[in-house]
């Protein structure tokens, strides 16, 4: 039997939506933290989880090229450092020091999606997408060492494309402990890459300086940059859908309709971020992020469609209907390759003069400056994917479950708070079924 003193009690705290979220002992406080790529989805997400705990956080170093929305009531302890990741270490280094930076903890949030070559899916070009991103945080780290900067923790964002799940089939769920995929057969993997950069950083300058890696799945928040946020041209499709009178099509096939997806909002991953860094037995650990639940498409279209008071179309029987895409073998090295199997693309349709006409009337009615077809290929290609890709992306949590993480959020209240952030934003029209809290309830499904 289990003495008294082996016991372990853990406190939790809810924020809004956010449940089982940790506390800190009082002696945590007065620490400086670094947040790069602070303008991203990620990042921006991450300043407001910091920003809640002024004890704790006392200074908060914004890193990006352009200013992120700086939280409201934050006393200036976040303060912007404009830096270009690409301009190299020198350059990070003297930003750095111009705004006299302090760093306890860094947590490294940047990402750069290099465009495609013509007529080539979104992730087609590895090899770039790989050089560019280690050099960021290649050149991030070395302007760590020319400023003598030694942080205690480093926390480095990637995602589950660490598994494959770009690439086909993966074991299910996915587990930290997961080896790498090999190259060939597979594409260079940049992540794998980027935490060798930060496993070297962090072995040279132990015991002072630890790492955690954090893989999300698809990313959940709003921010002013729609590219990467699958949600954005979902609100998109069913704003214009609504306008011009017609059903909400799914463009997948029945696989992708029901597939498991675990999704990650932003600022769950945000606070597990924060957990993992201040968590002495999580230093040198790799942890999965999630809401927390299943999540399909197919339960949540006809509560979309709902939102919009439109009619809503399943995908269809006729096998003859569905184009389809070979991916290659399966990551998990066993089974059939992946296959996508879809009705249309969203790009294609983000493409009709007819929908862009739509829009165009919708954003002047509105006064939206936003413009979601600027960049059809970064902004609609990854909520395509999301949708047709029709195996399953769910991920082991009991790594951190068991070191004492219990945050949990409901992922159709994440999304609904996104759509309703999209509009305060200005980016599509007030969510017509969610503009009333009477019925909010109702309208969770």
């Amino acid at each position: 039997m289990e003495s008294p003193e082996a016991s372990q009690t853990n406190v939790i705290i809810t924020k809004g939506i956010f449940t089982g979220l940790p506390t800190f002992p009082p002696s945590l406080s007065g620490f400086s933290a670094v947040v790069v790529g602070a303008s991203g989805i990620s990042g921006q997400h991450m300043l407001h989880v910091l920003s809640q705990s002024p004890k704790r956080w006392s200074k908060i170093y914004a890193l990006s090229r352009s200013l992120p929305h700086i939280p409201d009531n934050t006393d200036d302890r976040i303060i912007h450092v404009p830096v270009d990741l690409l301009k190299g270490p020198e350059e990070i280094a003297a930003a750095i020091r111009g705004a006299q930076v302090k760093a306890d903890y860094v947590f490294f949030l940047a990402y750069l999606q290099p465009p495609p070559k013509p007529g080539a899916s979104l992730w087609s070009n590895t090899d770039e997408m790989n050089a560019v991103n280690s050099d960021m945080l290649s050149s991030f780290l070395q302007s760590l060492l020319l400023t003598s900067l030694r942080p205690r923790r480093i926390v480095l964002q990637t995602g589950l494309k660490h598994y494959g799940t770009h690439l086909g089939p993966t074991s299910i769920p996915n587990m930290e402990s997961a080896a790498r995929l090999s190259s060939p057969p597979f594409p260079p993997n940049f992540y794998y890459k980027q935490e060798d950069l930060l496993f070297e950083f962090c072995r040279v300058h132990a015991p002072s300086t630890s790492w955690n890696v954090i893989r999300p799945s698809w990313v959940l928040g709003a921010v002013p940059d729609a590219a990467m946020n699958i949600l954005y041209p979902l609100a998109i499709y069913a704003v214009v859908k609504q306008a011009m009178g017609e059903s909400l099509d799914f463009p997948g096939d029945w696989d992708g309709w029901d597939k498991e997806q675990m999704q990650s909002s932003a600022m769950l991953n945000g606070y597990l971020s924060e957990w993992a860094a201040l968590t002495a037995p999580a230093a040198n650990q790799a942890f999965n992020a999630s809401d927390g639940g299943a999540w399909t498409w197919g339960m949540f279209w006809p509560i979309l469609a709902g939102w919009y008071g439109i009619p809503w179309n399943p995908p269809v029987m006729d096998e003859s209907k569905y184009k389809a895409i070979e991916t290659g073998p399966a990551p998990r090295g066993y089974g059939p390759p992946g296959k996508i199997r879809y009705m249309f693309s969203l790009v294609d349709w983000a493409q009709r003069p007819e929908v862009q006409v739509a829009w165009a009337r919708i954003a002047k009615q509105h006064s939206i400056t936003a413009n979601p077809f600027k960049d059809l290929e970064r902004i609609w290609s990854p909520t395509h994917l999301a949708l047709v890709t029709p195996w399953a992306m769910s991920v082991r949590m009991d790594k951190a479950r068991k070191m004492g993480w219990h945050g949990y959020a409901d992922t159709l209240e994440v999304v609904m708070e996104t759509f309703e952030r999209f509009a305060e934003l200005k980016m599509i029209p007030p969510v017509p079924f969610l503009s009333r809290a009477d019925e909010r309830s109702i309208h969770l499904g």
